[in-house]
Parts: structure tokens; C-alpha cells; sequence
């Protein structure tokens, strides 16, 4: 290795470049919890201009008091312990009430009596994440109070998800569906299989079809197949609503032999 190579790969120089790189806030702090050194992602989320204006100062010049002194707790048990945090998850209020979410790895830097003197952390921003899990489970919620049957799959027809409606209907635990061939819940599969070919091209189709339970029988339905995109376009699943007809055709018999009776 030449000489120029090697004042370039020097452990300052990586360390800089980590730290003005890296999209997570990296931190070192004293053992009171000053901070010595913050990454660039690090400090433009304090609202700081520079890293360098971040020294010295605490969670506390930054942060509201309510997150800024659990902070403070967590990282006072590392100092006395010894022991890391490893990927806690925070919720982290600014002053002006901002909130946004983080995992955080915290562990003890030693001197050379391994003796605790400072801790190193890293927060990965989660709140994208956090928020999707929201709305997931409001979905989610949404969709356990629907009469109809509701199954997702992947695109190899895997069943990732199925609300109490669907597993009643063919007599299963939801969780039991979790990663079953949906084609074998169907009497046809082929038939099933001509119209995810439709909804493929057109993006949704319906038709009667029918469905067999755990035990073995068989019941009519009205099933439509929908395409799920993910955000760049590309199908990344199905979702199949499913209304057993089952008590609606019972009607109609009931109702074509009142009619005959009537008619007698």
C-alpha cells in the first residue's frame, strides 16, 4: 500500500467519512451524557448547522424534557452497568413537539482499565415505518368488521393474510391460512386461475366460484380478485373478496316453493 493510500484509509479519515456520510445519527458522549461527537445526519436532526455545534451540549438543549430524561436514564444505567441497549425504540419529541421515531443501539465505550468513560449510539429513524404499522392496523381493524370474506396473497397465490370472515366460511383459524395455496380452497382451480388471468390484465374481475371448506364440502360464492401494486406499479399480491351465497340461494328455493305452493 502507498503512502497516499494509506494517509487516505487512516482512521480518522474513515471515521469522518462515516460519520458526514452515513444516513443514521451516530453519536459519542461523555459519561455525563455531553456529546463529544455527532454525525452530520445527527445534527442536521437537532436543527444544528454543523456537528460541530452539537459539543458539550445534551439531549436536553435539543430534545423536550420528557424524552430527553428517559434518554438520560438509559444512558446512566449503561455508564453504571456496563450493559448496552440494543434496539430500543423511542419516541423522540423535539422541543417544538415534533415527534418521529427511532431504534437505538447504545453500548459503553472503555479506557484501557475497562472502566466506563463515554457511550458510542446509533439511531436508525423508523417513523415511515411506525406509521405504516399504524395504518396497517387500523386497516386491519377495518377490515375484521366486513360481512365478506377477505384473503390476501402474494403473487404465488400463498395466503399472507385472512380476515375471521374468510376463515369462517371454510371453516378454518385465520392463522391456519397463513401460507396455504389458496388454489386449494377452491373446487376449480382452474377456473380460479382463468380469472386471476383477467383480473392480471384488467386489474380486477369477479365471478361465481366455488370454494371448499376444511371438511371437505362445498359452497357457492360470489369471489372477486383485485390486484395489489406496490408504489413503483409492479403487482406485488391479490386481495380476493369472497361473499358466501349460500343463505341467499336458501331464499330463493324458499321463495320459488312458496311460489309452486301458492300456485296449487
Amino acid at each position: 500500500m502507498s503512502c497516499s493510500e494509506a494517509k487516505f484509509l487512516s482512521e480518522n479519515r474513515l471515521l469522518k467519512i462515516l460519520m458526514d456520510n452515513i444516513p443514521d445519527s451516530i453519536y459519542f458522549k461523555d459519561s455525563s451524557s455531553r456529546f463529544i461527537m455527532v454525525s452530520r445526519a445527527h445534527a442536521e436532526r437537532m436543527g444544528l448547522k454543523s456537528p460541530e455545534e452539537a459539543r458539550g451540549k445534551t439531549d436536553f438543549d435539543f430534545y423536550a424534557e420528557e424524552f430527553a430524561r428517559e434518554a438520560y436514564e438509559d444512558e446512566r444505567r449503561i455508564i453504571e452497568t456496563g450493559r448496552p441497549l440494543v434496539n430500543k425504540i423511542e419516541k423522540i419529541i423535539t422541543k417544538n413537539g415534533a415527534i418521529r421515531w427511532a431504534s437505538a443501539t447504545k453500548v459503553p465505550i472503555l479506557d484501557d482499565h475497562g472502566r466506563v468513560v463515554g457511550i458510542v449510539g446509533i439511531s436508525r429513524d423508523i417513523t415511515k415505518y411506525v406509521e405504516m404499522q399504524r395504518q396497517m392496523q387500523l386497516l386491519s381493524s377495518v377490515v375484521e368488521q366486513i360481512s365478506e370474506g377477505i384473503a390476501v396473497t402474494d403473487t404465488n397465490g400463498k395466503i399472507i393474510f385472512a380476515n375471521s370472515a374468510w376463515a369462517e366460511m371454510h371453516g378454518y383459524e385465520a392463522k391456519e391460512l397463513v401460507g396455504m395455496d389458496i388454489h386449494d380452497l377452491y373446487e376449480k382451480p382452474k377456473v380460479a386461475k382463468k380469472f386471476e388471468d383477467e383480473a392480471l390484465t384488467r386489474g380486477s374481475t369477479k365471478g361465481r366460484l366455488s370454494h371448499v371448506k376444511k371438511n371437505g364440502d362445498v359452497f357457492p360464492t360470489l369471489t372477486s380478485w383485485n390486484l395489489i401494486r406496490g408504489r413503483e406499479g409492479k403487482t406485488i399480491g391479490m386481495a380476493i373478496i369472497t361473499k358466501s351465497l349460500i343463505e341467499i340461494i336458501k331464499v330463493l328455493r324458499d321463495v320459488k316453493i312458496l311460489g309452486n305452493v301458492e300456485k296449487r
